[in-house]
């Protein structure tokens, strides 16, 4: 993917373009799946995962599972009336490509409950070690854009869900890597690195802020700072994930010492449904 420079608020920033590297198939779930893409699976008949009704992990499964021939079953704890009678966004596109989704308070265990011989269960966000495979990708690709952009002292940022891209960048990459936490709290945070990686030196650096934003709520400011950045710099980004992550990532900037990256990492048709909610809530018309 591309390696753009940009300027915001009279800061330059590069903009590490993964929203670009495929239409369907983008962003860091591209990354985190390419493993299972790319390697011999053809055994398996079927992939099962779990999380929130609008995941960008779901979307992009439902695709991986349409490009393989698999069944694709999720699980997630409720799915609004609403949004039955009014699909959007990633919900509707995945359910297009044929997912099977199912109501669950123990969304978790039913998934893993399924398991066997023919079964791939994707943990939820593509929070398992294969996603390293991709993720090694992306910190190779980074090496090289750097090197030819001739970019001094730079570091990384990227917002974090399960937090698996971040904790696999900084494990792959000799620059420090900054991330946030937009589901959840920080302990929650080192709490998902925990499932995955023992070694804690290599945990990326967590830019915190006094402001709690819960996950999937509607915040005007995050909004405006959402249309300011797609006016000012020319890029759309997600609303849920990238909104907080700029909020927190603009706190902080004036004290970080070096050049930014920041890593977009897609999940844009979740906007469509975002979109539709501000414009309910707001009266905003994206």
């Amino acid at each position: 993917s591309p390696l753009e420079l940009h300027t915001l608020r009279n800061r330059k920033i590069y903009i590490k373009r993964d929203d670009l590297l495929d239409e369907d198939f983008s962003g860091n779930k591209a990354r985190k799946f390419y493993y299972f893409l790319v390697n011999d699976f053809s055994f398996i008949k079927r992939v099962v995962s779990y999380g929130s009704n609008q995941s960008n992990a779901m979307y992009s499964l439902s695709v991986l599972a349409k490009l393989k021939g698999w069944e694709f079953i999720y699980f997630c704890e409720h799915i609004p009336e609403f949004l039955k009678e009014n699909p959007s966004g990633n919900y509707k596109y995945a359910l297009q490509n044929g997912m099977k989704i199912y109501e669950s308070k123990a969304r978790e265990k039913d998934a893993n409950a399924l398991k066997n011989e023919v079964t791939l269960v994707v943990q939820e966000g593509g929070r398992q070690k294969e996603s390293s495979f991709g993720i090694e990708i992306l910190a190779k690709e980074l090496k090289e854009d750097i090197k030819k952009a001739g970019i001094e002292n730079p570091y990384i940022f990227l917002p974090s869900g399960t937090g698996t891209t971040s904790l696999f960048l900084q494990k792959f990459l000799n620059i420090k890597v900054f991330t946030c936490s937009t589901v959840g709290g920080d302990d929650y945070l080192r709490e998902q690195w925990s499932m995955i990686e023992k070694n804690k030196s290599c945990f990326p650096t967590i830019l915190t802020s006094s402001k709690k934003y819960h996950y999937g709520k509607l915040y005007l400011e995050l909004y405006k700072l959402w249309n300011e950045i797609k006016r000012d710099m020319g890029v759309e980004f997600d609303l849920m994930y990238d909104a907080v992550g700029w909020k927190k990532f603009l706190l902080h900037v004036d004290f970080l010492n070096g050049t930014p990256i920041y890593i977009h990492q897609g999940g844009l048709k979740g906007n469509e449904s975002m979109l539709k909610r501000y414009e309910r809530k707001y009266g905003i018309i994206g």
